[in-house]
């Protein structure tokens, strides 16, 4: 399968960032919580988002015609997610350090990672909707899979943490 699609080859992109962000922000939380639970929960969402990274390097990258892996040159993509309106946190580079300075407690830091988790579902689902190929179709259910299961894990938290 082959992407010759500009909307796919961007969400390829997009999911490695998305990736790529969220494996540091759950590493640093991981480091910085005093909640064992918490702890446990981020240092498991970071390999997980480590995984996810793999996966789309692994299976999508070639086809759609990337190197194998993630390069700085690959992910500038944030002028055309401000083009149409998709800014997020997790699909732009950040500053994680600053990030966490304003995130300062456990549950702040787990309110933003579900409200992240949960746009980046839904928008690997509107594409999914959107796509003209079987292929894209395909690559974009199991984007939001992945996501999905993390907004899963991370709403068991938030209930433990309340």
């Amino acid at each position: 399968m082959t992407f010759e699609h500009l909307e796919e080859k961007e969400a390829v992109k997009r999911a490695a960032l998305i990736e790529v962000n969220g494996h540091r922000f759950y590493s640093l939380l991981a480091e910085r919580t005093e909640s064992g639970r918490a702890k446990t929960v981020f240092k498991k969402l970071a390999e997980d988002e480590k995984k996810h990274l793999k996966i789309i390097e692994g299976k999508y990258f070639t086809e759609a015609g990337f190197g194998e892996q993630v390069t700085d040159e690959e992910i500038v993509i944030e002028d055309y997610l401000h083009s149409i309106g998709a800014d997020n946190i997790f699909t732009k580079r950040i500053n994680v350090e600053e990030l966490l300075r304003v995130v300062d407690t456990t549950k702040k830091a787990l309110t933003v990672a579900l409200a992240s988790e949960r746009h980046s579902v839904r928008y690997f689902e509107d594409l999914s909707k959107r796509s003209k190929t079987p292929e894209g179709r395909s690559m974009y259910n199991a984007l939001a899979d992945e996501e999905r299961s993390h907004v899963s894990e991370i709403e068991g938290l938030l209930t433990l943490e309340a």
